[in-house]
């Protein structure tokens, strides 16, 4: 509610900067371009670029010039009176330097969150573990007197105490007169650089001094004086951000579990930024690799997310590292794909009802391209995923379309399995081969299939006997395999399967 509270009140304190425009704003260009998100390894730029080029992006860096690391000259060993102050606080008793807890009068500073707690008396900065309010009075617990390098020194009663802006990058602020400075030695420093995009998150920081929302408009002047051909994109609209920004994105990461909460809310933020005349972004997609915590990203959650931003007609970041690009076994496919979609959206190459189509948190779409200017637009069904107990594994199979069908067999934990077949109503589907735990069989709608690691990274194609077919609405489905178990464990067996229904021609000669 606070958060909010502060936004609003920042839009209130900037209204009349509508009326004061530089000329020099007259020519900034508005995009909803997608873009990729540029690691800050700067040896992996020209990687990035060539990937980016395949894609059809942009290459966006983020910036955060208003960041000061606990073990800056700003910092320590001694304090600059330049670090940004949330407020003042006055302790209850006098301190020596080896406490580690102590009492101030209670302020409703406490209430606004923070993340590593950070407080300053004279030249010391401490961080405290907790805070607890006993009537009029807060305690703090598990102290770190002398925190940073910084001195350690005794404290009389009624001293002031001051409590410091932090963030979650657990970091330090600086004050408005600092936070110039060093916007720019930033702004100055990313002219000599060819990222065609800037990014700034979190600029709603940039307003957190006496000069509120004029400060950021300040601060984004700065980084346009020095880039004036530059793109310059947000997570805030505000009346003096207005004027310097390219488009907005509020940095909304999405992922496959995220299908019915997003959705939900998009058409009103689009009809807002429409309004303001301002170019909105979907938010940022994450590519991952496999881990103990969750699965590779998958071709089908991509074209899910890529169907939303074309129902929204909205751009987006990628949020794909060059360390998950060269290890994820789909990486060329899916920035193929990335650009069949996005050329068919500049193309305007999708119909209303297409558009509204894709709003459907629960539909899936796949495009193929035929040749320079057509491709084919598929409703794409995706199962959930069906777990192998290997005794009586019947499973009844759902689908809207009669479709030949995909696989995905995935093979985790301990041991493996071998000569895997399915027996549909159509057909047996028979692969007669050994599939060790971390791999997947991937079984595509031409037949051709592969066997790979989690990260969809191709070991071997292998040979398939039979024919997938599935007919419109329930089918019984029989699996079988021989299994071999490893440490007396079993392995952890998962099949999902994809149907898709009639094509639809699409072109971008429209």
């Amino acid at each position: 509610m606070k958060r909010i509270l502060t936004i609003v009140c920042l839009l209130l304190c900037g209204l009349f900067s509508f009326a004061q425009v530089p000329d020099s704003l007259s020519g900034i260009r508005r995009s909803t371009k997608s873009y990729l998100i540029a690691d800050y390894n700067p040896k992996d730029t020209a990687f990035l670029k060539e990937k980016c080029r395949q894609s059809g992006l942009d290459l966006g860096l983020s910036v955060l010039a208003n960041r000061l690391s606990t073990d800056s000259k700003y910092v320590t060993p001694k304090p600059s009176e330049h670090i940004l102050i949330q407020g003042e606080l006055h302790l209850q008793l006098s301190i020596d330097d080896e406490q580690t807890e102590f009492a101030v009068y209670h302020s409703d500073l406490f209430d606004q969150p923070a993340n590593i707690n950070v407080l300053q008396i004279g030249e010391e900065l401490i961080t405290y573990r907790t805070t607890e309010r006993t009537g009029n009075i807060n305690l703090f617990y598990g102290c770190v007197r002398g925190a940073f390098g910084t001195k350690r020194s005794a404290h009389s009663k009624n001293e002031t105490v001051y409590k410091l802006w932090d963030t979650p990058e657990r970091t330090l602020l600086p004050d408005l007169e600092l936070q110039e400075k060093m916007a720019q030695t930033e702004a100055k420093k990313l002219s000599k650089t060819d990222y065609p995009l800037l990014i700034f998150n979190d600029l709603i920081s940039y307003s957190y001094n006496n000069l509120g929302d004029l400060a950021i408009g300040r601060f984004l002047d700065t980084i346009h004086k020095y880039n004036p051909d530059k793109l310059l994109q947000a997570d805030l609209l505000t009346p003096t951000s207005w004027h310097y920004l390219s488009r907005v994105n509020e940095n909304q990461l999405w992922n496959a579990s995220m299908r019915t909460k997003i959705v939900e809310t998009l058409t009103e933020k689009q009809d807002f930024y429409r309004k303001r005349q301002m170019p909105w972004m979907i938010g940022n997609f994450q590519i991952n690799l496999a881990d103990k915590n969750r699965k590779a990203t998958t071709m089908e959650e991509l074209e899910w997310f890529l169907s939303k931003a074309a129902a929204f007609d909205a751009g987006f970041g990628l949020d794909f590292s060059a360390e998950t690009m060269r290890k994820h076994g789909f990486t060329d496919e899916m920035l193929l794909t990335i650009n069949n979609w996005e050329t068919l959206r500049f193309a305007n190459a999708f119909s209303e009802e297409q558009k509204e189509a894709f709003k459907d948190p629960y539909g899936d779409w796949h495009i193929e391209k035929t040749d320079d200017s057509t491709y084919l637009l598929y409703p794409q069904h995706i199962s959930r995923r069906y777990f192998c107990n290997f005794k009586e594994d019947s499973w009844q199979w759902n689908t809207p379309f009669t479709s030949a069908f995909a696989l995905c067999i995935t093979v985790e934990g301990k041991g493996s399995i071998s000569d895997v077949y399915l027996e549909t109503p159509n057909d047996t589907l028979r692969f007669p081969y050994t599939l060790k735990a971390g791999q997947c069989l991937i079984y595509d709608f031409d037949g051709t299939a592969f066997i790979t690691d989690l990260n969809y990274n191709k070991i071997k194609k292998i040979e398939t006997q039979g024919v997938a077919l599935l007919n419109e609405g329930s089918s019984e489905v029989s699996f079988f395999c021989n299994v071999t178990t490893e440490e007396k464990k079993s392995p952890y067996v998962t099949v999902r399967f994809m149907t898709r229904g009639e094509a639809t021609q699409l072109s971008t000669d429209n």
